[in-house]
């Protein structure tokens, strides 16, 4: 099998890997216990919960699903092991883009040889990845709709990292963006948004240059915002911040789902997506990283509030969330625009508290899908 086999899979299908943190329970200071946690757990490499890049995270990951529901029952059970286990190490789960206070400079990396390439590759940029993300993998028919749905979502994607910004603080700092793990993230070299490649060819071509430089050594470490994932005939959204509560996963499922749906429909019908200039992509980007869903969103028609945009696509997409079972999950959003997004609650928590405050908040809405 060559590294750009694809193998199609079931249209709607769903797939979420979601990144958390340990946290200690008295200092609530970030904790290197996973490897204690997972061992006790008996956790395998390939297993549901599995270590990350630091010691301190632990990701979720479920199989494949056909609707939202069973995909978050799944997550849910797994976190519940997760909390028994963390609990009885004296730790806690914390859910967010990045934590409030602690340093990076007192997390440890995982040891790997893949580890051990992206932390030398990357130096002082590595050593800042202190970041927890959701990843969202959506089934695709055929090879030829992948790219056309990487550059849909990718246009979209602003929408979600408005909904799930969950990082305003670091290393004791109030950034002034709602997602400051957007920013050190997309400083590694093959991060950041895709490139626009129309087609699996394209796609294919792009490969076999990065790869004769030695830039990659396999797909996986392609870490776009939107990218294929031959190996498992998705789609991988990874623009978004890892969220606390599970309706929140839930809510963002919902509309990976959706999207895919009207993005697919839109190519097999002949009326693909408007497209905007990428130089627009990348402002709508930045400007959902820095102000969330106060935001303004450049459209193909001028630009509108960062609300208004998602009320707009809501009900767009409710005629495929009653199809998928997953209505309930895709009006989430509507209650993140009017109740604010996780950066602006912890913001809120913080101007009448401190950073302990803000992470037992973050904490005990991660607990409370228990």
């Amino acid at each position: 099998m060559s590294p750009l086999d694809f193998t199609p899979s079931e249209r709607g299908s769903l797939g979420i890997e979601w990144e958390v943190a340990l946290v200690n329970s008295q200092t609530r200071a970030l904790a290197s216990g996973a490897p204690a946690v997972l061992s006790r757990l008996g956790a395998t490499k390939d297993g549901p919960l599995r270590g990350e890049y630091l010691t301190c995270m632990v990701e979720l990951v479920t199989g494949v699903h056909s609707n939202v529901g069973a995909a978050v029952a799944e997550l849910r059970a797994d976190l519940d092991r997760l909390a028994s286990a963390a609990d009885a190490e004296g730790l806690a789960v914390y859910a967010a883009g990045t934590h409030p206070f602690s340093r990076a400079a007192d997390v440890q990396v995982e040891r790997g040889p893949s580890y051990d390439t992206v932390a030398e590759q990357n130096a002082w940029w590595a050593r800042r990845m202190l970041i927890c993300g959701t990843h969202l993998h959506v089934g695709v028919p055929d090879r030829e709709l992948t790219m056309p749905l990487v550059h849909g979502l990718a246009q979209l994607s602003p929408l979600l990292l408005a909904l799930t910004a969950s990082s305003p603080f670091f290393e004791a700092e109030d950034t002034g963006f709602d997602s400051q793990r957007t920013m050190l993230f997309q400083q590694l070299p093959t991060n950041g948004l895709p490139p626009d490649l129309h087609d699996w060819t394209a796609f294919e071509a792009y490969y076999d240059q990065i790869a004769a430089a030695k830039m990659v050594s396999g797909p996986s470490e392609i870490r776009w915002d939107v990218r294929p994932a031959p190996k498992f005939g998705t789609v991988e959204l990874r623009v978004t911040d890892a969220s606390p509560t599970l309706t929140e996963i839930g809510c963002l499922a919902a509309w990976a789902q959706c999207l895919t749906e009207y993005i697919i429909d839109g190519e097999l019908s002949g009326a693909p997506l408007p497209s905007l200039a990428p130089w627009f992509v990348r402002e709508n980007k930045w400007r959902a990283a820095r102000y969330g869903l106060a935001a303004d969103l450049i459209t193909t028609d001028g630009s509108l509030p960062m609300r208004e945009a998602v009320a707009q696509w809501h009900t767009r997409l409710a005629p495929y969330a009653d199809r998928w079972g997953c209505r309930s999950a895709l009006d989430r959003a509507l209650v993140l625009c009017a109740e604010g997004n996780s950066a602006e609650r912890q913001r809120a928590i913080a101007a009448d508290a401190d950073l302990l405050t803000v992470v037992d908040a973050v904490c005990a809405e991660t607990k409370e899908a228990l």
